[in-house]
């Protein structure tokens, strides 16, 4: 079993300096004395202290995550445009979910349920379906930042592909910022 993760209340009481000290260290405030943060930032070291994420995404209201809802990942094609689309989404320092929808318009639409909850950012939908449905259920209901690219058949020129991907992404990154 791993040990806890250490939190800021634990640095907290392992250094004597208050949690909003604590914090300010670990996030190179200005007004912290340099001694302090460094005896903060010993202990964090020492301890394998990594920010909640969560907790940072909720004070922030931003989750700095992206979702793709794509038919699967086991087809050589869909694993290269996720390849791509992981690359690109953390070299804007975000994460990415994905879902697979398996072909079926139904598992698109629950995908889009479970991530229509405040969750990600934004979200791109890869599709080979007529789903009509889906598309006025987005129109509709939807919350979330959502780029639809109905494919109709496989791409198989790799730049075609890139040149494909980078447009849906960025056309996504446009209605999130």
């Amino acid at each position: 079993m791993h040990p806890a993760a250490i939190t800021l209340k634990k640095i907290s009481r392992l250094s004597g300096y208050s949690v909003s000290t604590v914090s300010k260290a670990l996030n190179d405030k200005k007004d912290i004395n340099i001694e302090t943060r460094a005896t903060i930032l010993s202990i964090a070291k020492k301890h394998n202290y990594v920010p909640n994420y969560y907790a940072i995404a909720l004070r922030k209201q931003q989750t700095k995550t992206l979702a793709v809802i794509m038919p699967h990942t086991s087809d050589k094609f869909y694993g290269h445009l996720l390849s791509e689309i992981q690359n690109m989404t953390f070299d804007l320092g975000y994460r990415l979910l994905v879902f697979q929808s398996f072909e079926s318009i139904q598992k698109e639409k629950d995908c889009f349920k479970i991530i229509n909850d405040g969750s990600v950012n934004g979200v791109l939908i890869i599709t080979t379906l007529n789903n009509e449905c889906l598309i006025e259920k987005l129109e509709v209901e939807n919350m979330v930042p959502t780029v639809l690219w109905k494919l109709s058949q496989p791409i198989l020129d790799d730049d075609l592909i890139l040149d494909e991907i980078k447009m849906y992404f960025n056309q996504l990154l446009d209605k999130i910022f």
